[in-house]
Parts: structure tokens; C-alpha cells; sequence
């Protein structure tokens, strides 16, 4: 757990001091590219896209892990479960982790159905449909706008998500999805990459 935190302590100061250089390393890229207008101009168009793209898988986050939160609310609600609406955004916050934070959501809402109603059968309702309701949204929402944000192939995502993970642990496996975004937007636009961007494309 002070791991965890300690991890998360450093990404929020990297993103803090992030955003205050504001557009300073974008200038110094685009001043790095080379004297030609031309490449200015490709690095400048590269750099945007890029934006674009993780802005638009931020919001494909914000929408799935919203949906995740409400689905969940209505469901335990149904159940009877004790504090339904804090469990609810709990499962929508570690949807963000993919495969791992469904997980701990289906484990931690079912320990506390079975305190509160020392039922095993309840248990399993309570994790069984927290389990659904992420694999339902997870395969059908994020899969289908992941698909129109990034427009990639399953496979190469997948890929992606295992190798990182594997590298980096939860970090990795968040920030796999932007790294392989980025990837194929450079790829797009450098000629010598266009086969990488065409094995990534869908």
C-alpha cells in the first residue's frame, strides 16, 4: 500500500510539473525536428493528433467508468447491499484498472455482502454481478469506442496491455492504451513507420 502510494504521489507531481511547462516541450520538439517548414509542420500535426486522441480516451474513460459506477448502484441497490452507492463508485474508480480492478471490486463487494448477510449465495450475487456488469461494459462499451477512438485491432491493444503490464505493473497496464495510441499516430505520419501503423490499424 506505501508503494502504491508512493507510485501515485510521483505520477500526480510528474503531471503537475507537466502542466506547468505548459507548451514549453512542445516548442523545443518542434525546434528539434529541423530547420524546414515542412517538418515543423508534420511534428506540429503529429503532436496534435496525439492530443486529440488521449483526450478522446480520456473521455471514453470518464463514460465507461461512469456507466460502470451507475449500473453497479442500481444493481446492489436491487441486492440490498449497505452503502450501494459508495461500493458503486468504488467499481467505477477501479474499472480503470482493466482486468485487475474488476477484480478487486467482485472480491471486496462480496466479502461485505457475506458480513452483512452471512449468506454465501449472496456473496456470489453481489461479486457475480459487479463481475457482469464490468465485463459487459468492458467488452461491449470501452471494446466498441476504444475501436472508434483509437481505430486499432483487438489484437494489437491486448498485446499491448499484456507487455506493459507486464513491464510496469498496474501503471503499465493504465498507461498501455496511450502508449500504443501514441505509437500509431507517429507511426502514420513517418514514412519509414507506415507498415507499424498498418499492423496496428483495424
Amino acid at each position: 500500500a506505501i508503494g502504491v502510494m508512493a507510485q501515485a504521489a510521483t505520477v500526480v507531481l510528474l503531471v503537475f510539473f507537466l502542466l506547468l511547462g505548459g507548451d514549453t516541450f512542445k516548442r523545443k520538439l518542434v525546434q528539434l525536428t529541423g530547420p524546414t517548414l515542412s517538418k515543423k509542420k508534420i511534428t506540429v500535426k503529429i503532436l496534435d493528433d496525439i492530443n486529440r486522441s488521449i483526450q478522446k480516451y480520456m473521455l471514453m474513460l470518464l463514460t465507461t467508468n461512469l456507466l460502470v459506477a451507475l449500473l453497479c448502484w442500481v444493481a446492489f441497490s436491487l441486492i440490498g447491499l449497505e452503502n450501494a452507492g459508495a461500493w458503486a463508485v468504488s467499481a467505477g474508480l477501479l474499472h480503470i484498472v482493466p482486468y485487475l480492478g474488476p477484480g478487486v471490486t467482485a472480491v471486496a463487494t462480496g466479502m461485505a455482502s457475506f458480513m452483512q448477510f452471512e449468506s454465501f449465495a449472496t456473496a456470489l450475487l453481489v461479486a457475480g454481478a459487479s463481475l457482469a456488469i464490468a465485463t459487459v461494459v468492458g467488452t461491449f462499451v470501452t471494446t466498441w469506442m476504444t475501436g472508434r477512438i483509437a481505430q486499432m485491432n483487438s489484437a494489437a491493444i491486448f498485446i499491448s496491455l499484456l507487455f506493459w503490464g507486464w513491464l510496469w505493473g498496474v501503471w503499465g497496464m493504465l498507461l498501455s492504451i496511450p502508449i500504443i495510441v501514441i505509437v500509431k499516430v507517429v507511426a502514420q505520419h513517418v514514412e519509414q513507420l507506415q507498415p507499424v501503423a498498418k499492423v496496428l490499424g483495424d
